[in-house]
């Protein structure tokens, strides 16, 4: 059976606006042996699955810094401090980022943006565009 490992320190290492960045030293559980690990604390992230009256995908391009290429994806963003919804954060980013309306928002499912090195969740929402 698997089994946490025991966090024995926890140290910020920088703080860089939309992310921070953390070291953890903890325990393994099967061996004893103490490890680093580095982790990216985020807030929760909102994808939005759009569709049109016509059942078209909405998508958008976007210059991406990371991969240093123009992309084709669906709108979404990074929830904003003091929002607490996903539903909400959606219907903000399509409006923000398509111009869309949207209404029969419904959140999808959640999942953790990437559990081996990030601490946040990304949410996915189905919205019905109004045109």
């Amino acid at each position: 059976m698997i089994r946490p490992w025991k966090q024995i320190s926890s140290k910020l290492i920088g703080d860089f606006r939309i992310f921070k960045l953390r070291s953890d030293v903890k325990l393994s559980p099967r061996t004893g042996r103490e490890h680093d690990f580095f982790v990216l604390d985020s807030v929760d992230w909102v994808n939005v699955v759009a569709l049109t009256p016509d059942q078209k995908l909405v998508m958008i391009e976007q210059f991406r810094h990371g991969s240093n290429t123009v992309e084709l994806e669906i709108p979404g963003g990074m929830m904003d401090p003091g929002e607490t919804d996903p539903v909400a954060t959606a219907v903000r980013e399509l409006r923000e980022e398509t111009g869309y309306e949207g209404e029969n928002a419904r959140l999808l499912g959640r999942i953790w943006s990437n559990p081996a090195i990030l601490s946040n969740k990304t949410f996915t929402v189905l919205i019905e565009t109004a045109g």
